[in-house]
């Protein structure tokens, strides 16, 4: 499901092309060139580092939940507190456990270190909420997905992956191009292989744990006994 950003249809004045304006937006729309595009990188590394398999895709699943965090912070009311009013711009926000919160609603007290992350994929080390996570699942993404079907838990045991830190980037690239990427490498540190089928990126939103991200690999990713694998989310907006 890509995002897709356009800088809209020429205006004419005859009408015949008023006509069919909705036929010439959804052809724009159909379009592939994207204004922000997301990809990911897979990475396989033995024990000794050398690289087993490596390759890129177009991530085509960023998911509704991402559509709906944007949109609201766009619309302004970080605190949430003008209801009933034209700048009452609440959702309801599906968390991972399938349960659902009121977005936004971010007003504390105290030190500025107690305020509550709105999109963080910045994930610690051994943190399996959220930031970039992998799983066994394979059926097929829709938007409305809240969690990976299965995912692998952080542990040393079968079917867990040591999970290290997710690092978000700074944003660089050549013009046109502005990236930037989020990472995480996952350690197989049980006796047998383990294979990945869909990939995630999770935020911390609010105290919630919330899916923005979704895919299933178009082939398995298998990580050996002792390897690692390194996914990196790649976002790109092109001027």
């Amino acid at each position: 499901m890509p995002v897709q950003i356009f800088r809209g249809v020429e205006r004419r004045r005859d009408k015949e092309v008023t006509q069919s304006a909705s036929h010439d937006v959804q052809r724009i729309m159909n379009a592939e060139e994207a204004n922000l595009s997301l990809f990911y990188e897979l990475e396989v590394r033995d024990k000794d580092g050398r690289i087993i398999s490596s390759r890129r895709e177009r991530s085509r699943s960023l998911l509704r939940n991402f559509a709906l965090l944007v949109r609201t912070l766009l619309a302004g009311n970080i605190a949430g507190v003008i209801t009933h009013t034209t700048l009452d711009v609440k959702v309801s926000i599906t968390k991972r456990d399938g349960s659902t919160f009121s977005f936004p609603s971010l007003m504390y007290s105290g030190e500025e270190e107690n305020a509550p992350a709105v999109m963080e994929a910045a994930a610690i080390e051994r943190n399996d909420n959220y930031g970039v996570i992998v799983g066994a699942g394979s059926t097929a993404v829709t938007r409305d997905d809240y969690d990976l079907e299965t995912q692998y838990k952080d542990g040393f045991g079968a079917n867990q992956l040591i999970h290290g830190k997710t690092t978000v980037e700074d944003v660089n690239g050549t013009p046109p191009d502005s990236v930037w990427r989020v990472i995480r490498t996952f350690t197989n540190e049980s006796d047998a292989t383990i294979t990945v089928r869909e990939i995630g990126l999770a935020v911390l939103c609010q105290g919630n744990y919330v899916l923005i991200a979704r895919d299933v690999l178009s082939t398995p990713e298998d990580i050996p006994a002792a390897a690692s694998l390194t996914v990196r989310y790649v976002f790109k907006v092109t001027a």
